[in-house]
C-alpha cells in the first residue's frame, strides 16, 4: 500500500451504525409502532418485496421524503396514515437515526492531513445533512451517494465515478467495506481493499480491521 493517495470509505457499519440496530427502524417508529404486535415474519417478507422502492433514484430530501412513504406504507399494514408521515419524516430529516462510531471524527481528521478521503456510500441525501451536522462532510475531498447517481455499489459501474473523477491509478486507493463482495468488485476495479468488521465476527478472505484507528495503522 506504498502508493496510496485515496481512501475510499463506505459510511454504514463503516462511520456510523444504526441506533436501533435496523436501518429502517428509528427511535421514531419504534415509539408510535408495537414492533412487537407486528408479524414479523411478514415483516421480513414484504420489507423484501419492497426493497425496490429504496434502489430509485432519489435526488432531493423532498423525493426521499415520498420514497419512504410509499416504503412504509407498503410494509406497514393497517397504519394510520399521519403515523406514516411522520415516521417517514423522521427517517428523512432527524439525524438520531445515525450514530457515529467514537473513532470516526478525529481520526477522518488526521488521515485527511495525507490522503484524499472520498465516501462511497449506497444512500439517500439525507445522509448528506446528517455528516454536516455531524462535522465529518466537510473532511471528504467528494461524496458520492447512490440514490443520487441511481447506481448502487453492486452495479459496478458506481465505482467508476470517483476513479475517473480522480484519475485514480490501480493501487492508489484503498476501499473499505463491510460487505464481502463489493471488495470484489473493488479489487476488479483496481482498488486495494480492507474489510471493516466493527462487530468482530467475520472471518474473511481480505485483511480486516475492525475501527479506523488499525486503518491509520495499516497504510
Amino acid at each position: 500500500m506504498k502508493k496510496i493517495k485515496y481512501i475510499i470509505l463506505d459510511f454504514g457499519k463503516v462511520l456510523a451504525y444504526p441506533t436501533t440496530g435496523n436501518w429502517n427502524l428509528t427511535p421514531r417508529l419504534l415509539e408510535l409502532i408495537d414492533i412487537k404486535k407486528l408479524d414479523t415474519e411478514k415483516l421480513k417478507q414484504v420489507t423484501k418485496q419492497y426493497s425496490h422502492i429504496l434502489s430509485e433514484k432519489i435526488e432531493t430530501l423532498e423525493q426521499e421524503y415520498d420514497m419512504y412513504i410509499r416504503y412504509y406504507s407498503s410494509i406497514l399494514e393497517n397504519i394510520d396514515k399521519k403515523i406514516i408521515e411522520e415516521i417517514s419524516y423522521d427517517r428523512t430529516y432527524n439525524d438520531d437515526k445515525y450514530k457515529l462510531y467514537d473513532d470516526v471524527l478525529e481520526t477522518l481528521k488526521i488521515l485527511k492531513q495525507n490522503y484524499k478521503l472520498i465516501l462511497l456510500s449506497d444512500n439517500w441525501p439525507s445522509v448528506i445533512p446528517y455528516m454536516n451536522n455531524n462535522n465529518i462532510y466537510d473532511l471528504f475531498d467528494k461524496i458520492y451517494i447512490s440514490s443520487i447517481y441511481g447506481e448502487e455499489k453492486k452495479d459496478k459501474t458506481f465505482f467508476n465515478y470517483p476513479i475517473k473523477e480522480f484519475n485514480i491509478k490501480p493501487h492508489e486507493a484503498i476501499f473499505i467495506d463491510d460487505n464481502e463482495s463489493l471488495l470484489d468488485i473493488a479489487k476488479e476495479k483496481g482498488l486495494d481493499v480492507l474489510l471493516m468488521d466493527r462487530d468482530k465476527n467475520n472471518k474473511s478472505k481480505y485483511k480486516t480491521i475492525n475501527n479506523l484507528e488499525q486503518l491509520e495503522k495499516e497504510l
